[in-house]
């Protein structure tokens, strides 16, 4: 399925990108990232504990026509860790624990994407768009550091160490677009990525690898500017 989606969409934007393009457009995007399922799960061994965050990306459209354009876009997200309660679920699944405190970095996914978008005229000052994307994250774990007190005996703190990916990613939005000028553009963009990745952990028993399923929903304001 991966490689049929990745397939459809160079194919889409090979024959975008060598159409002649009518014009370039820049957009710059900034707003709130809203990690969903498995990935703002609080289970552990298999969800995140991931809060809302920070989203901000850079993109390139190269219009073909009234209709179709094609699209390449690079952005970052930064997503919380919520270590309250993941040092109560820890604390929950260990009788021996009793008190622990919990320093964390955000969740950091990078992504690159590219695919074609779809224009739809709302009458004379208002566009809808709307993009099918692939591409990759360049995700990373949270470095953590765990104080702990223990019951009898334990370690008095411990770190979690970053580990990174590189996985594949899918993806599709839609924009609202007002004109404000030729030459600048106000919107409002929706969308929604998806990948699985796989991180490497060294424990006391050798090497112990994570499966995570990353979900988010990106709501951002964007500046549009013409370039030619």
């Amino acid at each position: 399925m991966k490689r049929i989606l990745m397939i459809a969409v160079m194919l889409a934007c090979t024959t975008l990108l060598y159409g002649q393009p009518k014009r370039v457009l820049l957009t710059i995007q900034s707003g709130i990232s809203v990690p969903l399922f498995d990935f703002a799960s609080t289970e552990l061994g298999k969800g995140c504990f991931t809060l809302p965050g920070f989203a901000g990306s850079m993109e390139t459209q190269l219009v073909i026509n009234e209709k179709w354009y094609g699209v390449v876009q690079g952005g970052i997200q930064l997503n919380p860790v919520d270590v309250g309660l993941l040092g109560y679920k820890k604390m929950q699944a260990d009788p021996f624990l009793q008190s622990m405190y919990i320093r964390s970095d955000p969740f950091r996914v990078i992504h690159l994407m590219a695919g074609p978008g779809y224009l739809r005229h709302l009458g004379e000052f208002f566009t809808l768009e709307g993009q099918l994307t692939a591409g990759v994250f360049f995700s990373s774990t949270p470095y953590q550091l765990h104080k702990t007190e223990y019951f009898l005996t334990g370690p008095p703190f411990y770190e979690i160490t970053a580990s990174k990916d590189v996985s594949f990613a899918f993806g599709g939005g839609l924009r609202l677009v007002y004109d404000l000028t030729p030459c600048y553009q106000l919107g409002i963009s929706s969308q929604y990525l998806q990948s699985r990745a796989s991180y490497n952990f060294t424990t006391g028993s050798g090497i112990r690898t994570d499966i995570r399923n990353i979900s988010l929903w990106n709501t951002s304001l964007a500046l549009i500017v013409k370039l030619f």
